[in-house]
């Protein structure tokens, strides 16, 4: 029962991450530039940069939308790897089924946001979104190592 529901939870979190990236490639060029500029606007303003403020700004805006697929991705990542421990498989291909999905959906979303408005599909971004995904996992099988070592040296020490 605790195990279908685990599912029905990173289910639903898949969906609204995958929904969030269609949200975000659904947005012409203006609005998504906008997005990132107003980011990046907002830490040259807490910094108090005013010394090449225009240049900081434009590769600031670069950087940040970068750091955004990685981001969206990695969760991507935690929530499908995590989706896929919770069936009876070898690891190994819970990894290589993650990363597969992971690649086609940075693909697909890529063609999807060629049709937005001043957008165009990247190959640059498939890679930082993979590189996303594969992120994620590593941060979940982390996550697990650490808490299966804590586990063990409790067992040690009682």
């Amino acid at each position: 029962m605790k195990t279908n529901i685990l599912r029905i939870i990173f289910l639903i979190l898949i969906i609204i991450n995958s929904l969030m990236i269609f949200g975000f490639s659904s947005q012409n060029g203006e609005e998504s530039g906008n997005l990132s500029k107003s980011i990046i606007i907002k830490i040259a303003d807490v910094f108090n940069i005013q010394k090449n403020k225009e240049n900081f700004i434009d590769v600031g805006e670069r950087i940040i939308r970068k750091l955004a697929h990685f981001g969206i991705y990695s969760l991507l990542g935690i929530w499908s790897i995590s989706f896929l421990l919770t069936f009876k498989m070898k690891l190994k291909w819970q990894v290589v089924i993650t990363t597969i999905w992971g690649i086609v959906y940075a693909i697909t979303d890529e063609f999807h946001q060629s049709f937005s408005f001043e957008r165009h599909a990247s190959i640059n971004d498939v890679a930082i979104d993979t590189l996303g995904v594969v992120f994620g996992i590593l941060i979940v099988l982390l996550i697990i190592k650490m808490y299966e070592m804590t586990k063990n040296n409790k067992k040690l020490n009682c």
